[in-house]
C-alpha cells in the first residue's frame, strides 16, 4: 500500500470514528441512563427537575470525555500507522547516505515495498553506482597521469641523453675526422626526429583527449585511400624491415572520415608492427571486408603478438607488452592509444587479437557513410 493510500484512508477514519463514535453514544445515552437511574419514561429528560437534569448533563459530559479520549487514542494509532511507514524508509536512507558519506561506495539499498520510496532508494542505488564509477574512472586517470609523465619521462630522456652524448663528443674533439662528425651529425638529427615525434604525438593525443583537435569528416572510399597509403610508403617500409600486402574487397563502400587521421590510424599500427617485429624482414597483410553496415579493415602482423591478458591494454596510454613485445627499439606507446581515440571520433572503434596462424591482428571498424549503396 502507498504512503498516499495510507494518509487517505487515516484521513478519512479520522473523521469517520468520531462521527460514527458521536452517533452511537448520542443513541445510547438515553438508554444508559434509564437503565443505571431505573427511570422508565424517555420525558422525563424534559422535566424541570433540576436534580435529574443534571444528572442527564452530567452523563453527556461523561460520555464527551470518553469520546475525546477515544478519538485521541485513534488519532494516535492512525499517526503512527502512517508514520512507522514513512519513517522506516527515511531511516534507511539516512543508514545508506550515511554509508556513502563514510566511502563505502558498494553499499546497496535493499527495499523490497512498493511505495513512493521505491523510486528513491532506486536513485539512490543508482547515484551511488554511478558515484562508484565516477571515482574509479578518476582514479584509472590519475594512474593514467601517472603513466603519462613516467612515459614522457622514460622516452624523452633516451633520445636527449644521444643528443647530449653526441654534441659533447663534437665539442670534445672525439669526432676528428668529417665523416665521423657527419655520423654524429646524423644520429643528432635522427634522436631530434624521435623527440619531435613524440612530442607531437603527445600533443595531438592531449587534443584528441579533450576534444580539441579539429576533424574533418567527410565521405571516403577505405579502399582508395588504403591504396593510395600503401603505394607511398611501400617502398620506405621494405628498406626499414617491414613488408607490406594489401588485399581489398570493399571497392564501393564509402564512410565519413577525416582522411589525414585515417592515414595517421593505419601508419601508426604499421609503426607499431615494424617496432615489435622479431623477424629480419617482417611482414604485415592488410585486407578489408564489409557487411551492411560496416567496413573493416584487418591488419595482421607476423610478430610475436601479445599475452592474452594483457590484449585489452593494448589501447592504454604508455602501454608496452612484457616481455613479448619489448624491444630495445620500443615505440612512445602513444600510437595505438591515439588511434583508438581516432576511431572513436570517426563513429567507428579497434579491437586486437592474437592471430591464429601467430602475431598481432588489430581490426578496425568504421560505420558505412548514411545513404551509401554498399552492395
Amino acid at each position: 500500500m502507498t504512503i498516499k493510500r495510507r494518509l487517505v484512508i487515516s484521513n478519512i477514519l479520522m473523521l469517520v470514528i468520531p462521527i460514527v463514535l458521536s452517533s452511537a453514544v448520542f443513541a445510547l445515552i438515553p438508554a444508559i441512563y434509564m437503565a443505571v437511574t431505573g427511570t422508565r419514561r424517555p420525558d422525563v429528560y424534559f422535566e424541570s427537575d433540576w436534580g435529574r437534569m443534571k444528572a442527564y448533563y452530567a452523563w453527556i459530559g461523561l460520555m464527551y470525555v470518553f469520546l475525546i479520549a477515544v478519538i485521541v487514542v485513534t488519532n494516535r494509532i492512525l499517526t503512527r500507522f502512517v508514520f512507522r511507514n514513512v519513517a522506516n524508509p527515511i531511516d534507511t536512507l539516512t543508514h545508506g547516505v550515511q554509508q556513502i558519506r563514510d566511502g563505502n561506495l558498494d553499499y546497496r539499498i535493499q527495499y523490497d515495498r512498493k511505495d513512493e520510496f521505491t523510486g528513491i532508494c532506486s536513485d539512490f542505488n543508482d547515484m551511488a553506482q554511478r558515484l562508484s564509477d565516477s571515482v574509479e574512472r578518476r582514479q584509472r586517470d590519475d594512474d593514467n597521469r601517472k603513466e603519462l609523465i613516467a612515459g614522457i619521462s622514460h622516452d624523452l630522456r633516451t633520445p636527449l641523453t644521444v643528443v647530449k652524448a653526441y654534441v659533447e663528443g663534437l665539442e670534445n674533439g672525439v669526432a676528428m675526422t668529417p665523416e665521423v662528425q657527419v655520423k654524429y651529425l646524423a644520429t643528432i638529427r635522427s634522436k631530434a626526429d624521435d623527440l619531435e615525434r613524440i612530442i607531437n604525438q603527445l600533443f595531438m593525443f592531449s587534443k584528441i583527449d579533450i576534444g580539441e583537435f579539429p576533424f574533418d569528416l567527410g565521405p571516403i572510399s577505405v579502399d582508395e585511400e588504403l591504396h593510395r597509403l600503401i603505394d607511398s610508403v611501400t617502398e620506405d617500409y621494405e628498406a626499414r624491415g617491414l613488408t607490406l600486402s594489401l588485399a581489398t574487397d570493399c571497392e564501393t563502400a564509402v564512410v565519413n572520415a577525416d582522411v589525414q587521421q585515417f592515414r595517421n590510424a593505419i601508419t601508426n599500427i604499421m609503426e607499431n608492427a615494424l617496432t615489435y617485429k622479431t623477424a629480419e624482414q617482417g611482414k604485415l597483410q592488410i585486407a578489408t571486408h564489409m557487411d551492411s553496415e560496416h567496413v573493416t579493415v584487418e591488419l595482421v602482423d607476423d610478430g610475436p603478438g601479445v599475452p592474452p591478458g594483457d590484449i585489452d591494454k593494448l589501447f592504454t596510454v604508455f602501454y608496452r607488452a612484457d616481455p613479448a613485445r619489448s624491444s630495445k627499439k620500443s615505440g612512445s606507446g602513444l600510437g595505438l592509444a591515439i588511434t583508438s581515440k581516432i576511431m572513436a571520433r570517426m563513429g567507428g572503434g579497434i579491437q586486437a587479437h592474437n592471430a591464429p596462424e601467430g602475431g598481432l591482428a588489430m581490426v578496425i571498424t568504421l560505420p558505412i557513410a548514411a545513404g551509401d549503396s554498399a552492395s
